[in-house]
């Protein structure tokens, strides 16, 4: 059970408008926290034993508990006075008051983004450790695929319909895109790439098992047995998603999701199981199909990437304003998810447009964090895709797993140069669990149950 209400915490997630309102997020953080007290009572009580133990785990537990205490401390007042931001200096003199303050320029929204974070490191955990079974495996990446299906599908309909809504509300953003039921394009546009490559790994997956055959009779006979079997509702998934995505017009959706489909069928290729000949095939028969739908639906998304003019574009202006900002405090950071409120005090005549994210996560996160405590957050993410990659490497069996892993952080990577889609709740925990999966998939059988 709690398996499964894990996942339907994650695939009902993006309903909400992302889950980017605060009752949306606060919901899901305490329904991921009690599945994690529920599953914690049941290994104390010994009716279950834990997948991974500490051994084979403490890299990720180090790396994302640097960042967590830290977080939590800056929105504290017991460090050193020095320590904390010069605005609680300027307002208490301003007001003739000491003022308790803190690194944080903003405790509150720094306790609100810790809670956000722990609640993806919950799920990543809670799906490391239900992932390893290979069957709770396929059954959360084809899930995934079936959400992406309906959420593609319902923006589909509300594209072609020209109601110009979410849900039963009006559109106020992004009125001519694609956006499902994500307010921003760009966003939807990372959710719609995250499902389409389960979508795609598991089809790719039933191809290459069908080509591994000798026998050629016998390949041919198999490969159209498993298309006309699971094969053909996988591909109406992917050309459903990936309709969806071009019509979102979002150019660091399109691009990064391109990146991360090249890199899963680049991962495939270097498994042990699959021939390099029919990896090239298939890379290329990826390629001409992204250009077909380009082509097709793409001239709204063509005419936005013609149009790219770093000249023109405000936020390499951002990002240097946002640089400049973490020169100001490179080490203690100015709080987990202050950048809104930081940014309002660097900002200049010429940038004409209202700014809540950096557009770069990780520019963000060393401003808020600090540059040490967001490169250990980083490491995170580098060690998933380390592990990823040697799970691919090295399995035999279920190997494509770690192949999607690696190319959703390939995906999540690229974007988040550009953006600020891992920072929406539904994008981030769809992300969390299918890492977790991929990261429990990359370990053999003799690696499980490591010591606690």
């Amino acid at each position: 059970m709690i398996f499964w209400i894990l996942i339907a915490i994650v695939v009902l997630a993006p309903l909400p408008f992302a889950s980017v309102y605060p009752w949306s997020w606060s919901l899901m953080a305490v329904s991921v926290g009690g599945l994690l007290i529920a599953w914690s009572a049941q290994v104390a009580l010994g009716k279950r034993r834990p997948a991974f133990g500490l051994q084979s785990t403490w890299p990720f537990v180090l790396l994302f508990l640097t960042p967590v205490i830290w977080a939590a401390l800056q929105s504290m007042s017991l460090t050193p006075e020095e320590w904390h931001h010069p605005i609680w200096r300027n307002v208490s003199e301003v007001l003739g008051i000491k003022l308790a303050g803190s690194v944080s320029i903003d405790p509150v929204v720094t306790v609100s983004s810790l809670m956000q974070l722990l609640t993806y490191g919950g799920i990543f955990w809670l799906s490391l450790h239900y992932g390893a079974d290979p069957v709770r495996a396929r059954q959360v990446f084809l899930t995934l695929s079936v959400a992406g299906l309906a959420y593609a599908a319902y923006g589909l309909v509300v594209e072609f319909s020209g109601t110009k809504t979410i849900l039963w509300f009006d559109k106020f953003a992004y009125k001519n895109d694609l956006t499902s039921t994500f307010v921003n394009r760009n966003s939807y546009a990372t959710y719609a790439g995250l499902t389409l490559l389960c979508a795609s790994g598991l089809l790719l997956n039933l191809i290459f098992k069908s080509l591994a055959i000798e026998n050629r009779r016998e390949q041919v006979r198999q490969l159209i047995e498993s298309m006309s079997g699971r094969g053909w509702f996988l591909l109406i998934i992917c050309i459903t998603v990936a309709t969806a995505l071009v019509l979102s017009h979002s150019r660091g959706g399109f691009l990064s999701t391109g990146l991360g489909l090249i890199a899963l069928v680049m991962a495939i290729s270097l498994t042990r199981t699959v021939k390099t000949r029919y990896s090239v095939y298939i890379g290329v028969l990826t390629v001409f199909a992204g250009v077909a739908f380009f082509a097709f639906s793409g001239d709204v998304l063509d005419k936005r990437l013609a149009a790219t003019s770093i000249e023109a574009e405000e936020r390499p202006k951002v990002y240097e304003l946002t640089v400049d900002a973490i020169k100001a405090s490179p080490v203690l950071g100015t709080g987990y998810g202050s950048f809104a409120k930081v940014f309002s005090l660097y900002r200049q005549d010429n940038i004409r447009d209202f700014y809540l994210k950096a557009h770069n996560t990780y520019l963000e996160n060393a401003l808020e964090l600090g540059i040490p405590a967001a490169l250990a957050l980083f490491g995170t993410f580098v060690c998933m895709l380390i592990l990823t990659f040697r799970g691919l490497r090295r399995r035999q069996r279920s190997a494509i797993y770690p192949c999607m892993g690696f190319a959703a952080t390939v995906l999540v990577a690229a974007h988040s140069m550009v953006d600020f889609s891992l920072q929406i709740p539904a994008v981030a925990a769809t992300y969390a669990l299918i890492m977790g999966v991929a990261c429990a998939q990359s370990w053999g059988s003799k690696r499980q149950r490591g010591a606690w």
